[in-house]
């Protein structure tokens, strides 16, 4: 299965600011991490200059047509075509997470059956967007709430299905 994460403001649905996460929430990072472990982790060029290294536990997939050098743990493909071809072979769980360009994308493709959006109840100047998504395409079947823990933001995790 593959799945969509995000984190992203509740108010205006930004998710990044000048290449950067427009906050820094522990509890939401160690969840991504904990949900992505062991998986494929694919991201655009922009979002892969903004970690400038691999993630432990996660083979990490890089989507971008300009040609970026080899490093350990990274592949990197120059189009939507060749990475397609190369998540077919794939058995391990695939993670599509970020940026605005790549959940766009990802958004119209019918193996991504599940969105797992992390909505942070902050405020937050944003350059970069998620994108709006049907509701009648899919639906929430669970969600956890996390309060406030200073000086961090509440944020709800929302868990969407594709609905058939």
């Amino acid at each position: 299965m593959w799945t969509i994460v995000a984190a992203l403001s509740a108010y205006n649905r930004g998710i990044g600011l000048k290449g950067r996460l427009p906050w820094r929430i522990p509890m939401e990072l160690r969840l991504f991490r904990q949900e992505t472990w062991g998986g494929v982790l694919i991201v655009g060029r922009r979002t892969w200059e903004s970690l400038a290294r691999p993630l432990p536990g996660r083979e990490l997939w890089v989507l971008s047509r300009q040609r970026l050098g080899p490093q350990a743990g990274v592949r990197f493909f120059p189009g939507e075509q060749a990475l397609l071809q190369a998540l077919e072979k794939e058995t391990r769980p695939v993670f599509f997470a970020g940026g605005e360009q790549l959940y766009r994308w990802a958004l119209s493709l019918p193996q991504v059956q599940e969105l797992r959006l992390s909505w942070v109840y902050t405020p937050a100047e944003a350059d970069t967007f998620f994108p709006a998504f049907s509701e009648a395409e899919w639906q929430v079947y669970a969600t956890e709430f996390f309060d406030a823990c200073s000086p961090y933001p509440s944020f709800v995790r929302a868990f969407y299905k594709r609905i058939p």
